[in-house]
């Protein structure tokens, strides 16, 4: 009897141990977490971006994602933009984000100080987040960047 109680006491006491490792990140839906942003980045000003948009700037296409949505400034003073992606797997979110920050430093690269200057904060500030399979990345001004960030978090609160 006394070693059934402690193989039991074990068992809970590894059961506890192993709760402690990373839990998993509660997944709002794609809808959701798209919708949040669009109200957080105000994006009266922006328009959805394409496909071939997507696959010739960002390189990524339809199969290297299971749902995405970037919007775009529709006018051309601004470089304001964000895209939100949800991989299908942990292996294919880490290729989106290595994929979105090859292009946030492209466009770093390719940047001319001539054109827009008052724009150039914005991409020398462009963030990437993660949570769980989804891939978050802005280029927008201090305001609407910390409030994209913030509706991103809520998004994955239990």
């Amino acid at each position: 009897m006394k070693k059934l109680r402690i193989a039991i006491s074990c068992l809970l006491a590894l059961s506890l141990l192993s709760a402690c490792g990373e839990a998993a990140v509660r997944d709002p839906g794609f809808e959701a977490v798209s919708s949040a942003l669009a109200s957080a980045a105000a994006t009266d000003a922006m328009t959805e971006a394409d496909g071939e948009y997507i696959e010739s700037a960002i390189k990524l296409s339809a199969e290297d994602y299971e749902a995405c949505s970037v919007r775009i400034a529709n006018v051309g003073t601004t470089i304001d933009e964000y895209g939100v992606f949800k991989g299908r797997d942990a292996a294919q979110s880490a290729a989106i984000k290595t994929a979105v920050e090859d292009y946030l430093q492209f466009r770093l690269d390719v940047w001319m100080s001539e054109y827009l200057p008052e724009e150039f904060p914005k991409l020398e500030n462009a963030r990437v987040w993660t949570q769980g399979d989804y891939v978050l990345y802005v280029i927008l001004g201090d305001e609407a960047r910390a409030a994209a960030e913030s509706a991103f978090s809520a998004c994955f609160e239990a």
